[in-house]
């Protein structure tokens, strides 16, 4: 299994450009539900923190820093369901989202949205 532990200065440093940030009203009423706020997967998404995502995911994500390719990072609230959060390759827009509203990702220029292991 890949080490997923962020160098100190990893932790602090932006990794990924968000642009616009939206987040859909389910995903929004998940977080409420949760407690959990948005700024905080934001901030770990930012920094490379891509959360509960297989270790070919982890990598693809990891190399699509260099390449410009889309990113996706799956969190996991404290009731159990699951938030998307997914960059566009461009970096022009960030999408807060329950993973059965990935449909709507398709419709981003150059991006292929594959669900997580």
């Amino acid at each position: 299994m890949t080490n997923r532990l962020l160098p100190s200065k990893l932790r602090t440093s932006t990794r990924v450009t968000l642009g616009c940030v939206f987040v859909s009203l389910e995903a929004l009423k998940a977080l409420n539900a949760g407690q959990a706020p948005l700024t905080h997967l934001l901030m770990r998404h930012r920094q490379g923190d891509w959360g509960q995502i297989s270790d070919e995911d982890w990598r693809r994500n990891d190399r699509a820093l260099d390449t410009g390719h889309f990113l996706l990072s799956s969190y996991v609230l404290s009731s159990g369901q699951k938030i998307w959060v997914h960059t566009t390759g461009e970096r022009s827009a960030t999408f807060a989202l329950l993973p059965a509203e990935s449909w709507r990702l398709k419709s981003c220029p150059g991006d292929t949205l594959r669900a997580p292991q």
